[in-house]
């Protein structure tokens, strides 16, 4: 099982960086559903999607029409939404952010990673590396 992180969307979208456009793009073709199937399956929480709008929205000034378009589109990729609603899961990331000197999304989705069992995570966010548990695994 593996998780997917933001990084990897945005790279897919704006082709940036270069250096990782080819590979971010490839993991996504093997995560879309084609004929019911994907020859991928990944998981990711709320905040992946939820960033994406808000870097495409208020960085990059995408339209609401457009930045429609790239919420729906994740709709054809094989990817299950993990639940941020366990208590206390906002105080625990608050406090892991501040110990590993990460982003407080970066923590709340190693704990739903943590919670679910899942090690490995297609990011090009350095900060995963921090997390004891986690391999990061750059898309290629």
């Amino acid at each position: 099982m593996r998780f997917v992180d933001v990084g990897v969307f945005l790279c897919a979208a704006l082709e940036d960086p270069k250096e990782y456009f080819e590979g971010c793009k490839l993991l996504l073709e093997r995560l879309e559903i084609k004929a019911g199937k994907a020859r991928e399956k990944v998981y990711t929480t709320l905040l992946t999607p939820a960033v994406f709008y808000f870097i495409l929205e208020n960085r990059e000034g995408l339209s609401k029409e457009k930045l429609t378009r790239a919420i729906l589109s994740m709709r054809v990729l094989n990817i299950t939404i993990l639940p941020l609603s366990d208590g206390g899961i906002m105080e625990e990331a608050a406090r892991l952010a501040e110990k590993k000197g990460t982003d407080f999304d970066d923590a709340l989705n190693a704990l739903a990673m943590r919670k679910k069992g899942i090690h490995e995570i297609y990011a090009l966010d350095p900060h995963y590396d921090r997390f004891e548990w986690i391999k990061r695994i750059i898309p290629s």
